[in-house]
């Protein structure tokens, strides 16, 4: 592996990426993590462009796209509300063009860990449930880490690692989050049907 210009900012890049998605999973509202979501995936297409990852730039892409359908999504809040036959067709189309770069980019088995990660990664953001996003963002941070490791970015894997830190710490402070509001909610409840 030589070291040019171009792998030096591929790994500023890189860290760019990381940095705005650790915040995605510190984020409580889906539209901040959707819009931290697409400056991060502009960072990791630039990044994988300067190391020749064709796999890993198609599947940033893929993710970018289907961003700014989700970003338009959290404008209309009658949309957020519930699933309508669009959103199902919406991830169909997202999961075939998928696989058809896949298919055209394939770089060999390892290379199959980003397809890995985009598909857990669109399942999870696609729910309106931060909850699921940081739950999932945890096997994607190890596919990621693993593929980051396949195309020699050193700064990928060091960065996914962190990442898989915040998406497990995210996870945890989300559940004790709702378990606290469930508990607030079950105590107003006794204490009303003491009152009667």
């Amino acid at each position: 592996m030589e070291i040019t210009a171009a792998y030096i900012w591929s790994q500023i890049f890189t860290v760019a990426e990381y940095s705005l998605l650790g915040l995605s999973y510190l984020a409580r509202r889906r539209k901040l993590v959707v819009v931290l979501d697409i400056f991060s995936m502009i960072c990791g297409i630039i990044a994988f462009v300067l190391l020749g990852a064709d796999l890993g730039v198609g599947m940033s892409i893929v993710i970018l796209l289907a961003n700014f359908y989700y970003l338009w999504q959290e404008g209309k809040p009658e949309l957020r509300k519930r699933r309508y036959w669009w959103d199902y067709v919406m991830l169909a189309v997202i999961l075939a063009v998928i696989l058809i770069i896949t298919l055209f980019t394939f770089e060999g088995w390892l290379s199959l860990l980003s397809v890995a990660a985009t598909v857990l990664y669109e399942i999870s953001i696609w729910q309106n449930s931060t909850k699921v996003y940081k739950m999932l963002g945890i096997p994607v941070a190890f596919c990621w880490m693993s593929y980051n490791g396949f195309v020699l970015s050193p700064f990928g894997v060091i960065c996914e690692f962190i990442m898989l830190t915040v998406s497990i710490y995210g996870y945890v402070k989300e559940v004790k989050s709702h378990k606290k509001r469930i508990r607030k909610k079950s105590q107003r409840s006794r204490s009303k049907a003491k009152k009667r």
